[in-house]
């Protein structure tokens, strides 16, 4: 096993800087981020919210995540699936691929 940012033997993330993970915070994942997660759990759980990313619902008891905008991590887009969609699409940004264009509806444009 070797450091993911390094290389340097015996870990898979160096302690040190610039290896060391960034913070929760520092990711965007702070009060700010689990207030608004709050606020949307009862919504979630009830069933009555579609995913910002696909846009097809997220059935209750389903995993989600509250997804950050792809380009400005400091605002947020909404509920998405965790695996299929949130987690997904920042494996994509992580590899540098574009992030994958939100599905349309000809209901997009009432």
């Amino acid at each position: 096993m070797a450091c993911i940012v390094c290389g340097c033997p015996g870990t898979n993330r160096c302690k040190t800087s610039p290896c060391k993970r960034p913070t929760r915070q520092e990711r965007g994942y702070g009060a700010e981020h689990d207030r608004l997660r709050a606020a949307w759990k009862p919504l979630v759980a009830a069933g009555g919210v579609d995913c910002y990313r696909c846009e097809e619902p997220i059935e209750p008891g389903t995993r989600w995540d509250l997804g950050h905008d792809d380009v400005d991590r400091s605002k947020y887009s909404g509920p998405e699936h965790a695996d299929e969609c949130n987690r997904s699409a920042g494996g994509r940004a992580a590899h540098g691929l574009p992030p994958r264009p939100r599905r349309s509806t000809e209901d997009d444009d009432l």
